[in-house]
């Protein structure tokens, strides 16, 4: 991860070695502009990034069809269990939210060891949020769908992130999303138009988000549909394969352009 292993002195070996690494490459997929940006940095050059986005499917991730709801907010959080996701601070986010009034539950689905479990699950109890918070570990893909259509709004709190799956297939539910301004999640989520991007570990501006989605229903829904659209727009498969199809293909012209030269 280039936005991470720089700063580990025990991985300065591998990252000293990435200038070299480029060079000997034709080109390099970023999952974002920001982590191009990142590789650029680190000695990649400009012209070997191809950034090809993350995509769903949005013939499954659907929005759920629309019932009467509890006014209690259900709020979602999906992702493996690491340090680089920060559930503590969306936890400690949604604490403060409830603090303020909220009337809300968070459910969260995750892969993670014994540590990071066990870390989670302190967070939970520290925050005085059982009750509130329930930890369903890790769950089928069939499932995690199933909790995303039965929430409102979803949760993302990560300090490093190239653009997140689950933010998506959230999004592909029509969800609206809460993320923070990490990697390349402002390449996904329009701040006010398909979520609310706050700044990393503002806990503040997190509350302050879950709270306006909470008391307007309409402002969900909005956004919700703002979010389904988008992914429809810049995230589907067809267009993800359609990126890589045309990445191939034009390697192998310059490959055979090469070729024909130096014979």
């Amino acid at each position: 991860q280039v936005s991470i292993a720089p700063h580990n002195p025990r991985r300065k070996r591998e990252t000293g070695a990435l200038p070299e690494i480029f060079e000997h490459v034709a080109r390099v997929h970023c999952v974002s502009e920001t982590i191009a940006g990142e590789a650029m940095a680190l000695g990649m050059s400009p012209k070997k990034a191809a950034v090809i986005r993350p995509a769903v499917d949005t013939d499954r991730f659907v929005p759920a069809e629309e019932i009467e709801r509890p006014r209690r907010l259900r709020c979602a959080m999906a992702g493996a269990l690491n340090w680089t996701k920060a559930y503590e601070f969306a936890l400690t986010a949604f604490a403060e939210a409830l603090k303020r009034g909220l009337d809300g539950i968070l459910a969260i689905a995750g892969g993670g060891g014994k540590e990071e479990t066990s870390r989670l699950l302190y967070t939970i109890y520290d925050l005085g949020l059982e009750g509130r918070v329930s930890w369903e570990g890790s769950q089928s893909p069939e499932r995690v769908l199933e909790m995303l259509r039965e929430s409102d709004v979803f949760l993302h709190g990560s300090v490093s992130e190239g653009i997140s799956n689950a933010v998506l297939e959230a999004m592909a539910c029509g969800l609206p999303v809460v993320v923070t301004d990490a990697g390349g999640m402002r390449e996904a989520v329009r701040d006010g138009v398909d979520g609310f991007v706050v700044p990393v570990r503002d806990v503040d501006a997190m509350a302050e988000a879950l709270l306006m989605l909470a008391r307007d229903p309409e402002l969900r829904r909005r956004i919700g549909a703002a979010a389904r659209q988008r992914v429809l727009e810049e995230f589907t498969l067809e267009r993800q394969t359609r990126q890589w199809r045309e990445l191939y293909e034009g390697l192998v012209r310059e490959a055979a352009s090469r070729w024909d030269h130096e014979s």
